[in-house]
């Protein structure tokens, strides 16, 4: 007596095989008694034995897969016991075949465009697509429809660029490439500002720029239609009111034309308006406990100037005081029965709705000597208004004899520097100039550095024999070769060139130079100081001052260069894919080392008593070896054009800025810290734009409340980001200094995870 038997299959997986190749599938037999026999059918009819598709033994076997093969195979196994069989799907892919190719396009601007990728194949193909080398995701701006075309929602400018569109099965890929051109709209860059101040009787220039697809020719004119005033032109977009008056208030147009695109207008109107001058300022104070302390603070100006105080970096709403703490009608702070704790700083702003200024001084509480402790209050409590101003007018003259003193000092110092013929015979005269403390603004308080940054680039023929760091560095304009321009800032155009002999007398190096075309006061202050400070700093992370040309207008900085430009851009291209671009890319430990190092090179600025005040990756260099430095290029008027924003008659980098900076005008050491931890935040995002979603008013309503935050980066570990968050406190003395900065970041673990 003989038992048969056989069991179930183990069913299939459908299989995707690709087309034009040799494949083989195995049936296993299942566990029978007798041992199950095995075939292959297709159709209802078995497999043959011999042919482009056989089966042998246990297997299918396909020598060249094609199309036609696709289907549905049946695996049979059978003995005595009874018969058992299992169905396998086998699908072929092909490769896509183009349908419609990318193709070159002309897209307008602020329109959708498509491009289109269309591909067939026995599967349905995946589309990708990829700009300048990074793919494609959809957003809001960008959508990929089942087909494969791309839409561009509202084209913007730098969407001219490269694309590519990869159409891929598993049986292959194809690929197709389309460069997109964009038809500028005509528009302005950026639009006029509806309401802007002009100072009485000074010189003031207003500007208007456009683009189109044709440079446009831009014409002001006075919206009323009367003719511009004799004092008053125009050029290339430029009003220059030589010498503004009253009677030149009111609305002017400017239109912007060309050939195909028409013209378009924008109305501005200008407000004449006497800026904010002090005439009383507050001064240092020192009291005794329980006496009043008194800080005077006058300003005028037209508008008439609000005046706010601060105390101890917080506004004094004069709702919400105490007391014994009143601000008088005519701006005078006045602080009665005063205790240690009103010990501090105390800040006058006055401003109208042109311009805003402030001024500071300290009120010291001391305690009393012991021989006046012993009289009664009355004895002093007449003479208290006196005794205040006793202290006051006493550390007015101590300043003063202090300052002497060290001029003294220094030129003693400097004098017996050169008899040695010491090769650094300047740099303690400049240690010394620059002691004074510095205010918010970034301004010195000292007179004599205010001279130093005053003649430092004057004429050479000048009354004033003192010297500052950048005296000897006079570089012959002659020896410049420029090689193409980078782009315009506030002081005018950034160039690069090639200078002979900037380098300790070698051949010819890259450097960058800054020229001073405007005639405003105050910029042309800004770029004296500016030479001023990259004169005197020397460190490997900040760029060096290479001389000055200031024979003839427009005067030039020469300032060092490296090879691979901005940091903004390295970081952009950093994560392309893009192989023309060759990309680096970065791991964590690289984007530590770049922070670290813009953090050495602002503790150095910073020791040395300066403030930075556009601190952002596009305003640091780095070189092939990734050796960063940091710099000044401020190219606000073009190239990084979005990245600054119209506020209070300035362009600011708002969205670098801490509340304070923006709204109060208050600059320091800590007002860079917050714009170092947004940099950290750029490098770690590969240099994209903070707070992107939102327009520059939202940002500054954002900081206005303290509720706009950047999120975490990608990929930054948290030790970092929490880092950043320091950087971002609120009040400026929660921040971190730039030493405790560049230790933590010194300190970091090497995590190689981008």
């Amino acid at each position: 007596l003989f038992l048969s038997e056989i069991e179930d299959m183990a069913p299939f997986s459908p299989k995707v095989l690709t087309a034009n190749q040799g494949h083989r599938v195995s049936c296993t037999a299942p566990q029978g008694i007798p041992t199950p026999q095995v075939w292959w059918e297709r159709n209802q009819e078995r497999v043959p034995t011999s042919g482009r598709v056989y089966q042998e033994a246990e297997q299918l076997i396909f020598t060249s897969i094609t199309e036609m093969d696709a289907g549905i195979y049946t695996c049979h196994a059978a003995n005595k016991a009874g018969e058992k069989k299992q169905e396998l799907s086998i699908t072929v892919a092909t490769v896509p075949k183009w349908v419609e190719m990318p193709k070159d396009s002309q897209l307008e601007e602020s329109k959708p465009g498509y491009l289109h990728c269309l591909s067939k194949a026995s599967l349905k193909p995946t589309v990708t697509w990829y700009r300048n080398g990074v793919s494609i995701s959809e957003d809001s701006r960008f959508e990929i429809s089942e087909n494969g075309t791309l839409r561009i929602n509202n084209v913007e400018v730098y969407d001219g660029t490269m694309y590519k569109c990869v159409s891929s099965t598993p049986a292959g890929s194809i690929e197709g490439y389309a460069r997109v051109h964009v038809l500028e709209k005509l528009k302005f860059t950026p639009p006029p500002q509806p309401l802007q101040c002009m100072e009485f009787d000074k010189e003031v220039t207003v500007s208007c720029s456009a683009t189109g697809r044709e440079k446009p020719t831009i014409q002001w004119t006075k919206t009323d239609g009367s003719s511009l005033p004799s004092h008053v032109s125009h050029n290339a977009g430029i009003l220059s009111f030589h010498k503004v008056s009253r009677s030149d208030s009111g609305n002017y147009t400017c239109i912007a034309s060309n050939r195909p695109q028409g013209e378009i207008r924008a109305t501005v109107q200008l407000v004449v308006a006497v800026y904010v001058t002090f005439k009383l300022e507050p001064e240092p104070t020192t009291v005794y406990p329980g006496h009043t302390a008194m800080f005077q603070c006058q300003a005028e100006g037209d508008p008439v100037p609000h005046i706010q105080w601060k105390g101890k970096d917080k506004i004094l709403d004069p709702g919400k005081l105490l007391p014994r703490i009143q601000i008088m009608p005519n701006g005078s702070l006045v602080i009665y029965d005063v205790t240690s704790e009103d010990s501090g700083k105390y800040t006058c702003i006055a401003g109208n709705s042109c311009n805003i200024k402030h001024r500071e001084a300290f009120l010291y509480v001391v305690d009393k000597p012991a021989a006046e402790e012993d009289e009664g209050p009355a004895s002093h409590t007449p003479y208290k208004m006196i005794q205040t101003i006793g202290l006051s007018v006493g550390a007015a003259v101590a300043y003063i004899i202090i300052v002497l003193g060290l001029m003294f000092y220094c030129k003693k110092r400097r004098k017996a520097k050169r008899l040695k013929k010491h090769p650094e015979g300047e740099e303690p005269e400049m240690e010394c100039l620059n002691g004074g403390a510095l205010l918010q603004n970034g301004q010195m308080t000292a007179e004599i550095q205010e001279e130093v940054a005053l003649t430092s680039l004057g004429s050479s023929s000048g009354a004033s024999k003192r010297h500052s760091a950048t005296d000897k560095m006079h570089f012959p304009r002659s020896n410049l070769q420029t090689i193409t321009t980078l782009g315009r800032g506030e002081f005018g155009e950034v160039f690069l060139a090639k200078a002979k002999g900037a380098e300790d007398g070698e051949g010819e190096a890259l450097v960058l130079v800054k020229s001073l075309q405007t005639r405003d006061e105050q910029l042309q202050l800004d770029f004296r100081r500016e030479a001023e400070m990259f004169g005197k700093l020397n460190h490997a992370n900040v760029v060096r001052l290479l001389g000055l040309c200031r024979e003839a207008e427009p005067h030039y900085m020469v300032l060092e260069y490296v090879d691979l430009g901005d940091l903004k851009q390295f970081l952009r291209i950093s994560k392309s894919k893009d192989e023309s671009l060759k990309p680096q890319p970065l791991t964590t430990k690289h984007k530590v080392s770049l922070c670290t190092q813009v953090a050495l090179g602002m503790e150095h600025l910073s020791n040395g008593r300066f403030v930075h005040r556009d601190l952002a990756a596009r305003n640091c260099l780095v070189s092939a070896q990734r050796q960063v430095k940091v710099s000044s290029l401020s190219l606000s008027k073009d190239v990084y054009n979005s990245e600054y924003y119209h506020f209070r008659q300035a362009w600011i980098p708002l969205r670098w800025m801490p509340p304070e900076a923006v709204l109060e005008d208050e600059f320091s050491t800590k007002s860079d810290v917050w714009s170092f931890g947004v940099l950290m935040w750029e490098v770690f995002t590969h240099g994209e734009m903070p707070y992107t979603p939102l327009a520059d008013d939202e940002v500054l309503a954002g900081l206005q409340s303290g509720k706009t935050k950047l999120p975490h980066p990608e990929g930054c570990p948290s030790r970092l980001a929490k880092l950043m968050q320091r950087c971002w406190a609120p009040s400026p003395k929660d921040r971190p200094s730039f030493s405790e900065l560049a230790t933590t970041l010194g300190d970091s673990p090497a995590d190689s995870k981008a």
